[in-house]
């Protein structure tokens, strides 16, 4: 790695102050434009004298060797930036940690008990009851069977679904299946905090929203709701929504303007800075989002409906259409479901082909 060139810092500007921040160790400065200045010159290939400035760079360690070649990073700094500065850190010469340190966690815990976030997201607008989510997973057996049928559909008919398939796929991927309390937490002696869904969550904090977008759903009028967890419920946001304005917000991905329903998966940030104030944490949120749109499609296929899922869509405006609040909390990810084809090739992609094909 060519520290000269690509260092691993980044210099932003926080309250009117230029701050250095070394995403490689973790470590910010504030810096003059003279640093500035300084630290080009040396990027460019200066070597670093005796002057104040120069020790000051010389000792911070910023332009200092790294066994990795990051010339070879196959994305843009952005993701490299990320991917390095949410790295847990050893520091130089220290040992690897023998203790569990779960005497400092539970003393980190009590500290900022008082600063605990509504674990409840409970979003305002006419309420709709969803029915009674339904055990007997009909389409399946077992659990392999769901394992085995699971695949990604691109291929979707736009025909009407019982809300009943609705409430099941929202339910059992999102739904608070264990009750409202952790009382295995009040059991082992510690304050009950969050809940419990069927997926894992970094610190039990299921920081994941569900918004569906229904589209063809009997008893259920297209638009746009919040599912509230707690109660398994719907709350209406909005009703300008249809498969023609969803296919463009996905990029126009416009095979889905033939799903049934879908859902926006957001991210509330806030219900995790107060725990977890590294930006390691950030992964977190992408990880129990990965472990729900693993779920969704093993419950939809084990009700008979085929699903699809991605991460490419505009986010600023499908967060405008949620009105959410885009600093505390944003969308990630999006599933889908709905009757289909077995087949991964959205028809347009197909018809696309042939006609490369047939030009070629």
């Amino acid at each position: 790695m060519n520290t000269r060139s690509s260092p691993p810092f980044f210099i932003k500007i926080i309250d009117g102050k230029l701050v250095l921040w070394d995403y490689r160790k973790h470590a910010q400065y504030q810096i003059s434009p003279a640093h500035t200045q300084r630290l080009l010159d040396v990027a460019r290939g200066a070597n670093l004298t005796e002057s104040s400035i120069d020790r000051e760079i010389d000792a911070s360690g910023i332009f200092a060797g790294d066994s990795r070649n990051l010339e070879n990073w196959g994305w843009d700094c952005l993701s490299q930036i990320f991917h390095i500065g949410t790295q847990v850190v050893l520091e130089d010469g220290a040992d690897l940690p023998s203790d569990d340190s779960y005497e400092g966690y539970v003393a980190y815990c009590a500290s900022i008990a008082d600063k605990i976030p509504e674990m409840k997201h409970e979003r305002e607008g006419e309420l709709i009851a969803l029915p009674v989510p339904n055990r007997n997973f009909a389409a399946i057996n077992q659990l392999s069977d769901a394992l085995m049928r699971r695949r990604t559909s691109r291929s979707f008919v736009a025909e009407p679904i019982a809300l009943q398939m609705v409430a099941d796929a929202l339910h059992w991927t999102f739904g608070i299946v264990h009750g409202d309390t952790r009382e295995d937490m009040r059991a082992a002696g510690l304050r009950p905090v969050g809940y419990r869904r069927t997926s894992p969550s970094g610190g039990s904090l299921h920081p994941s929203e569900a918004y569906l977008v229904a589209l063809h759903v009997t008893g259920l009028s297209p638009g746009i709701y919040h599912y509230r967890a707690s109660s398994h419920q719907l709350t209406r946001l909005a009703g300008d929504i249809n498969g023609e304005m969803l296919g463009r917000l996905l990029c126009a991905q416009m095979f889905a303007r033939n799903l049934a329903f879908g859902v926006f998966i957001t991210c509330r940030f806030d219900k995790m800075w107060w725990k977890y104030p590294h930006s390691r944490a950030y992964r977190v949120a992408l990880l129990d989002i990965g472990c729900l749109a693993q779920t969704f499609q093993l419950v939809t296929t084990g009700i008979g409906l085929r699903s699809w899922l991605t991460g490419y869509f505009l986010d600023r405006e499908i967060n405008r259409l949620l009105r959410v609040d885009e600093v505390s909390e944003s969308v990630l990810f999006f599933v889908g479901a709905g009757p289909g084809e077995d087949t991964p090739f959205a028809p347009e992609m197909l018809a696309s082909i042939q006609r490369f094909n047939n030009i070629s």
